[in-house]
């Protein structure tokens, strides 16, 4: 890859024509990409303890706390969200549900995690709030980009939670609120489905077999209603191979760059992002 060997302090320096000819020529590849699945691996097991004497719920917040910060919403929440790398929870929920909603949440934060260490390499910086408002602004401000973070997440969900107890209502709601036509976008709803596969991988060696297990356990002891309903599209069967997935992740990149330097952009509405991240984080209780 290509490296720039600057750090980024400004908003101006970094959405710069030159920045975005170092995006556009990268020579980002597969490798990079396992390399950096590989490094958020690594963060999420670092000094990780789980603990089989307490709660799935704990252990999973464990997991989660390896990334965010866990804030119980004041208002009152269906069940949680994510924003500026803290997921607000809904505590008042059966304990199964908050589970859910954890696994959830942590999907939406490593998917951003994923361009933002893309981001981190090329221009040789760590940790950098200008660029995560970047992202952050990429995935939520594209109605086709915000629906495919919300699907991913949603299939990630499934696979460490009983599938038969998964509620798909308000995702559907979000398709028709936002008029997606799933045939037009159905490359959105491909790409985000390989996502999902590797976020599946990254997680399966934290959320293991018997934290799988107490987790349907928790959802018996919760008596949470089965709902049996499923979420399948006519392409289902179509995939992107590892090159094409990498492919569209840098074509993303170039298009947020491209919308602030050559077009509409507005620097305000990442401002307000830098504002989000810059706020002090704490764990409540």
């Amino acid at each position: 890859m290509i490296h720039s060997n600057k750090c980024i302090k400004s908003l101006n320096e970094l959405l710069t024509y030159e920045n975005l000819i170092l995006i556009e020529n990268a020579k980002f590849n597969v490798n990079d990409y396992q390399e950096i699945l590989a490094e958020i691996l690594a963060e999420s097991l670092e000094n990780l303890v789980l603990d089989e004497n307490i709660s799935p719920l704990e252990n999973v917040k464990r997991i989660a706390l390896q990334h965010v910060n866990i804030y119980y919403a004041e208002k009152e929440i269906s069940s949680g969200y994510y924003i500026y790398n803290k997921i607000y929870l809904n505590n008042n929920l059966p304990e199964a549900l908050q589970i859910v909603t954890l696994i959830h949440e942590l999907t939406h934060h490593i998917y951003a995690e994923i361009f933002e260490k893309w981001l981190y390499k090329l221009f040789n910086i760590q940790g950098c709030n200008i660029v995560e408002s970047v992202v952050m602004f990429m995935l939520n401000n594209s109605i086709e980009n915000r629906v495919a973070d919300e699907y991913l997440s949603y299939i990630v969900e499934g696979r460490f939670t009983p599938p038969e107890c998964q509620n798909y209502l308000s995702f559907i709601q979000l398709l028709l609120e936002l008029g997606i036509d799933v045939e037009t976008s159905k490359g959105f709803f491909i790409f985000a489905h390989e996502i999902s596969h590797d976020i599946d991988d990254l997680l399966k060696p934290i959320i293991n077999k018997q934290l799988r297990y107490s987790i349907y356990e928790q959802f018996v002891k919760d008596d949470i209603a089965k709902l049996n309903q499923k979420l399948t599209f006519d392409y289902r069967d179509e995939r992107f191979n590892n090159i094409e997935k990498v492919e569209i992740m840098q074509e993303m990149l170039y298009f947020i760059f491209d919308y602030f330097i050559n077009g509409e952009g507005n620097l305000e509405d990442l401002e307000n992002y830098i504002s989000g991240f810059d706020e002090q984080m704490c764990f409540t209780d």
